[in-house]
């Protein structure tokens, strides 16, 4: 997209105006030397980083801009990606990239004590759901006569309404299923945030793309991982990679005055950080240094 005003390409990015993506999205962003802090009515931010402009929008309404070309790229659930395409709608948009956050799955529900205990049972019941185009292509691969009513939110108080005996919805931690006496009977779709974005952007927009998502991809490759430093003896280097999950060739330096011990550096994943460092203690490990890493280039 060109600014006709300053002649340069600019990039517009749709983005979840509010929500767990919308966080998570200006959080990745934020890593990647963006300073966005949208205000409630804050609809357009212009950014100097990128020459990019940022749309904030309803998510659902996110495929259909950046088929319309609207915007160029845009961050959403995997789920509405999936749901755009097997609606028909979707014509020139595709997935660039996996981002790694916001993960969660389509289920279908039932209430804890009713009759529904098997897909099977779903035959000639009514099912609620902001999903259609994914539950009827579900449903048809599974041979299910069943009826579909379109719910936009609170689509787990339908059976409690009597409008339908089972849901199709996103289940993040499965509180809210439980909350209202339901229980998952399938997963329909597992997702997660994805980047996406016109299939035929212009070179000079592609270019700004392919920079966004190399810092995207940057940040995700350092999530759970730091930077280790210590010092242990020689004869138990070879221990190392039992402690230190994700453990690639460790720089090994000599320690000046101790011809048996060497100073460790390495990048280690590490989602267990105290019993990681116990276990280092265990084996003679000292001066142990532990450093979160922001991004991480190939």
């Amino acid at each position: 997209m060109i600014d006709k005003l300053a002649g340069e390409p600019r990039l517009r990015v749709a983005l979840q105006k509010s929500g767990k993506l919308s966080e998570g999205s200006i959080e990745l962003l934020n890593k990647c030397n963006f300073n966005l802090h949208p205000l409630k009515n804050h609809y357009l931010i212009h950014s100097r980083e990128l020459n990019t402009d940022f749309l904030m929008v309803r998510d659902d309404d996110i495929p259909g801009f950046i088929d319309s070309r609207v915007c160029d790229i845009g961050i959403i659930g995997e789920n509405l990606f999936v749901e755009y395409q097997l609606s028909g709608r979707n014509q020139n948009v595709e997935i660039i990239s996996r981002l790694k956050f916001a993960h969660c799955r389509l289920s279908i529900a039932v209430t804890v004590d009713g009759l529904i205990k098997t897909i099977a049972d779903l035959n000639g019941k009514t099912i609620a759901t902001s999903y259609p185009a994914i539950l009827k292509d579900y449903l048809y691969k599974n041979n299910i006569s069943a009826n579909i009513i379109v719910m936009h939110g609170s689509v787990e108080l339908a059976p409690k309404i009597g409008i339908a005996q089972a849901v199709c919805d996103l289940v993040s931690t499965g509180t809210t299923l439980k909350e209202n006496g339901l229980i998952e009977l399938a997963v329909l779709l597992e997702s997660e945030a994805v980047l996406v974005g016109h299939r035929e952007c212009t070179s000079d927009v592609q270019s700004i793309i392919r920079e966004l998502d190399f810092r995207f991809q940057s940040v995700i490759k350092a999530k759970n991982k730091k930077y280790i430093m210590l010092h242990i003896e020689k004869a138990k280097l070879g221990l190392l990679k039992d402690i230190l999950p994700g453990c690639e060739a460790p720089t090994i330096l000599e320690l000046h005055g101790y011809p048996d011990k060497v100073v460790v550096h390495v990048v280690s994943e590490d989602t267990l950080f105290w019993n990681t460092i116990t276990n280092l203690k265990k084996i003679g490990a000292s001066s142990i240094l532990s450093i979160a890493i922001e991004k991480m280039m190939d």
